[in-house]
Order: C-alpha cells, then sequence, then structure tokens
C-alpha cells in the first residue's frame, strides 16, 4: 500500500512539473523600448527562435512609417535613411533595394499582419537583449558617441571609396575579392539559420555596380553551401559578402596585392593565433644549409598520380596528373644541372603516393626546400592564371621570392601568393610551397600548360628562382 501511494505521488509531481513547463512557454513575451512596455491588441508570438508582432508595434510604438499594399501583401517600414520591404510568407526582405535573407517569414495571423522585431529593427538601428526567464525582449535605441573634443580642429578628408571588382572561388575553398583600395575586413558577423559568415567592406561599392545581390552555389563542398555578395548599404556606403558555410568550417583571411582572400578550412586546420614561427631563415643572406656540406637537397612533389588524376581539361582531354609530372620532370632537369643542388622526386612516374608519405619522404631526406606542383579548376570557365601557395611562417619569404619565376615560366595572369592549409605544405617544416601553375578549366590556361615549350620554360624559370633564393651564382 505505501509503495502505491508514492508512485501516484511521483506521478503527479511530475505532472504538476510539466504543466507548469508547459504553461511558462505559451506564455506570449512582452515587449519594451528603453524600459517602457509596449501593449498591442494582439500578443507577439515566439516562432523558431524568432519573436513576431504586429505591423502597430513597429508604426506605434517604436515610431517608424509604415505602409502596407494588400495585394501584393508587402509591407514597408522605414525611417530617415533605410527603407526595408517585407513580403508575406517570404523569407527575404529588401533593405535599400538589396536582396538579404531574414530567419522568420512574415504572416498573417487572426487578420493582423505579424513581422520579425529584431530583423527589422537591427536594420533600422536597435539593439536586443532577450531575458529568457522573465520571457521579456528589451529593445534600446544606438545613441550616437558623444566626441571627447566638440570643437574641431581641421575638417576630417573624406575616406577615398574602395571598389570591388570581381568574386570568385576556386578548387581550395579561397574566395578571392580583387579590388582597388578596399580596407581588409574586420571580424564577420556570424549568423544562423543557416550558419553564415557576413563579411562587411566598408565605404566599398562594385565597379561595375550592380542592383540586387550575385548568388553562387556551391555543389559537394563541406565547408560552403554557396556565397553572395551586394551592395548592404549606401549610407554608409559598405558592400557586403555572405558565405553558407558547413557546421565545422572556419577561415582565414589575408591579403595580396588589390586582392583580399578568405581560405576556408575545417576548424581543426586552423592556424593557431599567432603562430610561432618554424625555425625562421632569411631567404638570400643566409641560404639553408645543406646535405653532405656542398649541396642543398631539393624534393619536388608531381601532385597527384595514378588512381588519383586530379583536376580534369575539357579542352584538351588530358588530366591534371600528366602536367605535374611533366612539369616536375623538366624542373628536375634544370636543377640537376648545378651540381651543388641534390634533386629528389616523391613521385617520378605515374604512380599513386599519400600525401603522409610525400611529408615523410621530404622530412626523412631532410630536404631544404620542398616544391609541390599541380594546375587549379574551378567552375567558371573564365578564371584563369598563376598561384603560389604557402602555410607557415617560415615558407612566406620562399614563396614571395620564387612566385615571379613561375609567372615568367609560364606566362599566365597573376594571381598572387596566398596562404593555405594545404598539407604538405603544412606539415612539412622546411621552407616549402604549392605552385597552381593555372586553371585547366580554362581552355588558354591548358593549351599553354601541356604546351611542351611553356613546360621547359616553366622548368628554366623556376630552376632559376630556386637557385637564386638559395645563392647559387
Amino acid at each position: 500500500m505505501k509503495k502505491s501511494v508514492s508512485i501516484m505521488l511521483l506521478m503527479s509531481l511530475l505532472f504538476t512539473l510539466f504543466a507548469s513547463v508547459g504553461h511558462a512557454a505559451s506564455v506570449p513575451p512582452k515587449l519594451f523600448l528603453e524600459g517602457k512596455q509596449l501593449m498591442s491588441d494582439v500578443d507577439p508570438k515566439i516562432e523558431n527562435g524568432s519573436t513576431l508582432v504586429p505591423l502597430a508595434i513597429l508604426s506605434e510604438g517604436l515610431g517608424y512609417g509604415v505602409e502596407w499594399e494588400p495585394v501584393m501583401k508587402k509591407v514597408t517600414v522605414k525611417n530617415d535613411r533605410t527603407v526595408i520591404e517585407l513580403i508575406i510568407g517570404e523569407a527575404m526582405v529588401k533593405v535599400n533595394d538589396v536582396i538579404m535573407d531574414i530567419a522568420a517569414k512574415p504572416q498573417l495571423m487572426n487578420q493582423r499582419t505579424m513581422v520579425p522585431v529584431r530583423a527589422v529593427g537591427e536594420l533600422l538601428g536597435l539593439e536586443f537583449e532577450w531575458k529568457a526567464a522573465e520571457r521579456e525582449v528589451h529593445m534600446f535605441r544606438i545613441q550616437p558617441e558623444t566626441p571627447v573634443d566638440p570643437e574641431p580642429t581641421e575638417p576630417e578628408l573624406p575616406l577615398p571609396i574602395g571598389y570591388i571588382t570581381g568574386v570568385s572561388m576556386d578548387e581550395q575553398s579561397v574566395i578571392t575579392i580583387l579590388h582597388t583600395d578596399v580596407q581588409k575586413p574586420g571580424k564577420p558577423l556570424v549568423l544562423d539559420n543557416p550558419k553564415r559568415l557576413a563579411f562587411d567592406f566598408k565605404n566599398t561599392t562594385f565597379e561595375p555596380f550592380f542592383n540586387g545581390e550575385n548568388r553562387v552555389e556551391v555543389a559537394d563542398n563541406p565547408l560552403l553551401s554557396g556565397y553572395r555578395y551586394a551592395q548592404f548599404q549606401l549610407n554608409p556606403l559598405t558592400a557586403r559578402l555572405v558565405i553558407n558555410i558547413g557546421d565545422d568550417t572556419g577561415y582565414v583571411v589575408s591579403e595580396s596585392d588589390h586582392a583580399i582572400h578568405i581560405a576556408l578550412m575545417p576548424t581543426a586546420e586552423l592556424p593557431t593565433d599567432p603562430e610561432p614561427p618554424v625555425d625562421p631563415e632569411p631567404p638570400v643572406t643566409t641560404p639553408p644549409t645543406g646535405n653532405n656540406g656542398a649541396k642543398f637537397t631539393v624534393v619536388l612533389d608531381a601532385g597527384h598520380g595514378a588512381k588519383d588524376p586530379g583536376a580534369y581539361s575539357k579542352s584538351m582531354n588530358r588530366w591534371e596528373k600528366e602536367f605535374n609530372l611533366n612539369a616536375a620532370l623538366k624542373l628536375k632537369a634544370e636543377l640537376e644541372k648545378d651540381k651543388r643542388i641534390n634533386v629528389l622526386m616523391t613521385r617520378s612516374d605515374d604512380t599513386f603516393i599519400e600525401l603522409a608519405d610525400r611529408i615523410k619522404f621530404a622530412q626523412d631526406h631532410k630536404a631544404d626546400l620542398f616544391i609541390s606542383i599541380h594546375a587549379n579548376s574551378f567552375d567558371k570557365t573564365s578564371v584563369n592564371g598563376s598561384e603560389t601557395y604557402y602555410y607557415r611562417d617560415n615558407s612566406k619569404a620562399f614563396a614571395d621570392f620564387l612566385h615571379p619565376y613561375v609567372l615568367a615560366g609560364t606566362g599566365l595572369n597573376n594571381r598572387y601568393v596566398k596562404k593555405a592549409a594545404f598539407k604538405v605544405i603544412k606539415e612539412t617544416t622546411m621552407p616549402a610551397v604549392l605552385i597552381e601553375a593555372g586553371y585547366l578549366s580554362n581552355d588558354g590556361d591548358a593549351k599553354a600548360l601541356f604546351s611542351d615549350s611553356v613546360q621547359s620554360k616553366f622548368g628554366a624559370e623556376v630552376a632559376k628562382g630556386i637557385k637564386a633564393y638559395l645563392d647559387l651564382k
């Protein structure tokens, strides 16, 4: 009998607990502006983490201009510098003629128009605080900063306007922003549902200027599903790049001449900050010491091989692995003309070598330099040119030094020196670079790279650069 009573008492407590939790979750949130509660005849509603409020809250409570077009089911909300247009049932919003995503869709409830207050309020200059225990949404107007010294001395000169001239992504998931006078963006906004990074470029517009936004979808890539860019604001002038990223995606931002690079990579591969240098060595004044005293050991790594063919050239009907090996063999022949250089290759025929074995080969032979040779590919066939990649601090000087010789060898467009966490240049310890000689997806690049004369010139010029770096006269 006592046991039965205990079970009934426990069940009673559980029902009471669940009832109270369910009641708390069903209580509509309260809205406050600068500490004053905003009242409405229709309660706000929380849906998928977003608070929906009746349209009257925006006009009567917050003082914004509001228009309703019943035929198009369109809501327009505006203040003195921002115009926001929303469509019932659409997860898109137009801000000053720029289209953006929002997490919650506006909807009709009991003949009332309900809109996501946070999405609209933040665009119009409000800050928000959610108090979960009290189920309260607190809104605050962002106050302009009071200047420390109100008396002007000399009038400030306007900042030069920067222009973005192109945005593209390569097969290593590096997004490159080509520009004139654009400042490197600060830390991006991290947004959810879906997870994405929003990079803002201040005082920046596009050349040529365009309305709306450009979208690029990316398939079969765990790091991102796509990206888009648009003129986010006209006052102040701001361009925005939004990248839809995976759950385990990190990024590194770097710069080269007239280009900003956002390299996406798994979070486990992100460099530490700051990254400790690994035996930094000046490139010319103190050249590395090679094996056997008088010799330098240079390891050439022809990328891919056998079952791993790499990128494919449709126009030439040939695979990257063939170019990589031919170019490496031409470079080897040029370097071996100088008996002070001991040249080793990770593969000298159509063989598949694991990345870990390529790294071990260079480490076991105590190589002084490591050069991995590749060709690139991209879904936009207009993308072309040569790139040189490094990862560790002690490799940057070598990459900067060698890249002009790469360009002289290929004769292709300059796509600059970039930083990326390729395994073979990340886990080797000597100065190491990875050359992307050109884009096999581009007909012009492919024709050049599979030309015997270009391969020979590539070998001669890169060999000249290596010997100059080693100060071998």
